[in-house]
């Protein structure tokens, strides 16, 4: 569904990703490990053309994503929830997910409060108003009423309580079961553990290593994320 095939992605001459080759396929979750700085949003980035020069392949669907517009790349179905959330803080929760809306989206505004109640409750509430949970799922929902194909999530779980952030992974679980899939950017091991089908673990640009998920949950494989994922 989306492949990336040895891309080189620079910033002038910041050479940030090396000859990085992933893959998801329909129905997965993919995640994207490393620490700080190892090229995850990078590779985000670069799917949605915000890197100013990247060599190699990327595909979606079969489309060739190098070299496209971001809006060009956004209307293929590729959609991004990005670290920031970037809500309209001035617009109410109800108005934020009504300029979301998409005719051809599987998903309404109805379905965005069965799926966040709380949302509902708050709907005439300001974005800016919202706790930091409550616009992480706001993000989510207006990503869904875009319409996606695929959905990259940046960091989602940063900055939450474990409660909200229990309620995300249900969400995010939900999505994957409607049939979109996710690559998703993440540093809570245990998010990952209960939600991926793959990993793929970044050191200094590159892809060190690649996990299924019964393998990342081996004895075996724990060498490895404490060399490469330990603060």
């Amino acid at each position: 569904m989306l492949t990336l095939d040895n891309i080189n992605s620079l910033y002038g001459k910041s050479h940030v990703l090396f000859d990085v080759s992933i893959d998801v396929r329909e129905g997965e979750i993919v995640t994207l490990l490393g620490r700080n700085g190892a090229g995850k949003s990078t590779v985000l980035n670069s799917i949605l053309g915000l890197v100013p020069n990247v060599i190699g392949k990327i595909k979606f669907n079969g489309i060739s994503l190098v070299g496209l517009l971001t809006h060009e790349i956004v209307e293929l179905g590729v959609c991004l929830i990005p670290e920031q959330r970037d809500i309209f803080q001035i617009l109410s929760v109800e108005e934020n997910l009504q300029i979301a809306q998409k005719g051809n989206s599987q998903w309404e505004i109805k379905d965005i409060y069965e799926l966040f109640p709380r949302l509902e409750e708050r709907k005439k509430n300001g974005g800016g108003q919202l706790s930091a949970g409550e616009q992480q799922m706001l993000a989510i929902a207006r990503a869904l009423l875009n319409g996606p194909k695929i959905l990259l999530c940046d960091e989602p779980s940063e900055g939450l309580a474990p409660v909200i952030i229990q309620e995300i992974v249900s969400t995010l679980q939900r999505i994957k079961e409607s049939g979109i899939p996710i690559l998703l950017v993440e540093q809570n091991l245990r998010v990952c553990e209960k939600l991926a089908d793959r990993h793929y673990i970044f050191e200094q640009g590159r892809v060190i290593h690649e996990f299924k998920k019964d393998d990342f949950l081996s004895p075996e494989s724990a060498a490895i994320k404490y060399k490469y994922l330990s603060v």
